[in-house]
């Protein structure tokens, strides 16, 4: 059995046959000899318990936002540490030692962009900025509350899941692995977890160092226990947003319609909301997508829709994959596969025909089990059902 359908057991050396937050059948990915590029990423903080970020304005990652750091000197045998150490000097301006990093998190990426493989060593830094550090080659800086980040431009594995593991995790350790696919979908494996440690109770009179960071109440964590790999839960997240789609199609099935929702999201907020409505408007086109399509133009003023993602609780068929071309969408997540009609890489995948111009990245078996139990039951009513007539599919 190979490694990626192993979850890992942090408190425990045995190991059970599992998926950490995957989607779909357990297959080994394929495997690209590409380079391979370590780094360390500088989680740093105001006393304001503000982000700072970087907009970069050089590849990877070009305008979008994203903590500083840089690559290691492997060369010079320079240890992550160390690079973390040069990296604040050079672009931040800020002097640290190695007491002043606590390791946050480690990520390795297969296939990033195609391009290279990446291990990233995630690093919070210990003390608090005063100053806005000044533009650098590489880019800008602004410093961003928690909220706020889910409105800016950031690289798709960071929204996915670093930044809700940092967030849930924060002050403890959390290591994953992101096999990255060309069709634009992530599957990621989160192989350890540990909770921060609480501080020890110092007694009268004892001598005592500096106080470390103080960490929200919001994101402190649990006194220090067993551990175990757990589902990531963030307001923000495929996860929660496909909940919204799965919502609509719950009233799309309690209208006698066939069970399919979508919500459109435009800067980390939903815009649209639709489901099935073909008998209700006695419309053959008035797909939950091609709905939501048309309120989401009308919420933006705008016909293009390059910056929202749309999410659809079943693939989307030809129609609805052509007008999502069309319209420029983004990213398209989906939860049931249709490999009968499916427009999504199901039949065919038109959301990223070669002779488009227009591509979608396309995430696809988001809350499955769910999406697909929805259907199941619906057709499994229509068969059954003595009298009436269902809706025409």
């Amino acid at each position: 059995m190979p490694w990626w359908s192993i979850r890992a057991c942090p408190s425990s050396s045995k190991r059970t046959p599992g998926r950490a937050l995957r989607r779909g059948p357990v297959v080994e990915p394929p495997r690209m000899r590409l380079p391979y590029q370590i780094s360390t990423l500088l989680y740093c903080f105001n006393e304001q318990d503000e982000i700072l970020l970087l907009e970069r304005a050089q590849e990877p990652n070009r305008g979008q936002w994203s903590p500083c750091g840089g690559k290691l000197h492997t060369d010079l045998g320079e240890s992550p540490y160390a690079c973390a150490c040069r990296e604040a000097r050079e672009e931040i301006g800020l002097v640290l030692t190695p007491a002043d990093l606590h390791l946050a998190g480690l990520v390795s990426e297969h296939g990033y962009q195609g391009r290279a493989h990446w291990l990233m060593f995630l690093f919070e830094v210990k003390p608090r900025l005063t100053a806005l550090p000044a533009p650098i080659r590489e880019g800008r800086f602004a410093f961003f509350p928690r909220a706020a980040l889910a409105g800016l431009k950031l690289p798709q594995t960071d929204r996915e899941m670093i930044w809700p593991l940092f967030w849930r995790h924060r002050g403890g350790f959390f290591a994953a692995h992101c096999h990255t696919h060309p069709d634009g979908r992530n599957e990621w494996f989160v192989e350890e977890t540990r909770k921060r440690r609480p501080q020890a109770q110092s007694s009268p009179g004892a001598a005592t160092g500096p106080a470390a960071p103080a960490i929200p109440a919001m994101v402190r964590a649990a006194p220090a226990g067993p551990t175990e790999v757990e589902p990531v839960i963030d307001l923000h997240s495929d996860d929660h947003f496909m909940a919204e789609a799965v919502r609509q199609a719950r009233r799309a099935g309690a209208a006698a319609e066939v069970p399919v929702g979508a919500v459109i999201t435009h800067a980390g907020r939903v815009i649209a909301r639709a489901f099935n409505q073909v008998e209700l408007l006695k419309d053959a086109t008035a797909h939950a997508e091609m709905l939501a399509l048309t309120e989401a133009q009308a919420a933006l003023g705008d016909w293009r829709l390059n910056e929202c993602t749309l999410y659809v609780t079943k693939e989307p068929c030809a129609m609805c994959a052509g007008a999502i071309v069309q319209t420029r969408v983004g990213r398209v997540v989906f939860g049931a596969p249709d490999p009968k009609a499916g427009a999504g890489g199901g039949a065919l995948n038109l959301l990223q025909w070669p002779a488009a111009n227009h591509h979608c990245h396309v995430t696809a078996g988001v809350r499955l089990e769910e999406c697909r139990r929805l259907l199941r039951e619906f057709f499994l009513d229509q068969r059954t059902r003595e009298n009436g007539e269902g809706p025409r599919v």
